[in-house]
C-alpha cells in the first residue's frame, strides 16, 4: 500500500469514517505494519497540536482554509489525491496534509543517516560463490528481503559471527521488522565485536525511522568519541 494510501486509510480510521469490516481489517494490519502504526501516532499527535491552536486562534484557522483550498481544490497544486478523501473536511483534511507535508521530511533524515554500507566479504570465481557470497550480493543490490531470508539462515547456523549478525539485522531494519532487528543489534552492542557502535548506531536509526527521537537520541548518545560512526552520529544528533 502506497504511504499516500496509508495516510488517508488512518485518517478514515480516527475519524470513525469506517463501518466495522473496514475497523477490524485496519485494526489486524496496524497489529504487523509499523509505518502504519506511525502514521496513526503521528495522526493522532498533530490532531491534537491542531485541536488546541484552533481553539482560540482564528488567523490560525484562516491559515487552515487557505491550505485547505491549496491542497483540495479540483485542480490540487502540489499533491494528488485520489476521489476517496472527498469526505474530508476542516481539520481531518488539514491533518492529512499535515501528515504529506511532516512525513517525507522525517522519512529523508533517516535515509541521509542510515548506515548503507557494502556487506564485504572474500572476492571468488562465480563457480565457488558460497551462501554468504550469495547473500551479500543481494544484501549490496539493496534486495533486502531476499538478503534477509539468506542472512536468516546463516544467522542460525553461525549466530556468534558478528558480520552475520549485524547485516541481518540490518536487513531487518531496512524491511521494517524493526523489533527482530533490535534483538539483533542489541546483542550486538552488549558484546565486543567491532561491529559494536555500528549496531548502536543502526538501533539508533531505526527509532528515527518510527519518529521516536528520544530513543533514537538515547542510542547515538551511546556512541563515544573516537570510534566508528561517531562523527555522523554526533551530527544527526543536531538535526533531531
Amino acid at each position: 500500500m502506497m504511504i499516500e494510501d496509508k495516510i488517508l486509510w488512518v485518517a478514515r480510521y480516527v475519524e470513525e469514517d469506517m463501518d466495522e469490516a473496514e475497523i477490524a481489517e485496519f485494526e489486524a494490519v496496524l497489529k504487523g505494519d509499523v509505518e502504519l502504526q506511525q502514521n496513526l501516532k503521528d495522526y493522532h499527535n498533530i490532531h491534537q497540536s491542531l485541536k488546541m491552536q484552533l481553539a482560540n486562534n482564528d488567523e490560525f484557522k484562516t491559515t487552515l482554509k487557505d491550505l485547505n483550498k491549496q491542497y483540495f481544490a479540483t485542480e490540487p497544486k502540489v499533491v494528488y489525491f485520489k476521489p476517496a478523501i472527498k469526505w474530508l473536511s476542516g481539520i481531518a483534511a488539514i491533518l492529512v496534509i499535515g501528515l504529506f507535508i511532516w512525513a517525507p521530511w522525517n522519512s529523508n533524515l533517516y535515509n541521509t543517516y542510515a548506515d548503507n554500507s557494502q556487506m564485504l566479504v572474500t572476492e571468488r570465481g562465480e563457480a565457488t560463490l558460497t551462501d554468504l557470497d550469495k547473500a551479500a550480493a543481494l544484501y549490496n543490490d539493496k534486495n533486502y528481503e531476499a538478503a534477509k531470508t539468506s542472512l536468516q539462515k546463516l544467522y542460525h547456523q553461525q549466530p556468534a559471527n558478528a558480520m552475520i549478525a549485524y547485516y541481518y539485522g540490518m536487513s531487518l531494519v531496512k524491511t521494517n521488522e524493526i523489533n527482530e532487528a533490535r534483538e539483533i543489534l542489541n546483542v550486538l552492542y552488549n558484546g565486543e565485536s567491532v561491529f559494536k557502535y555500528e549496531a548502536a548506531y543502526s538501533i539508533g536509526l531505526s527509532y528515527l525511522k518510527e519518529n521516536n527521537k528520544i530513543s533514537a537520541k538515547t542510542w547515538l548518545q551511546k556512541i563515544p568519541a573516537g570510534t566508528t560512526k561517531y562523527e555522523q552520529a554526533k551530527e544527526l544528533l543536531g538535526k533531531i
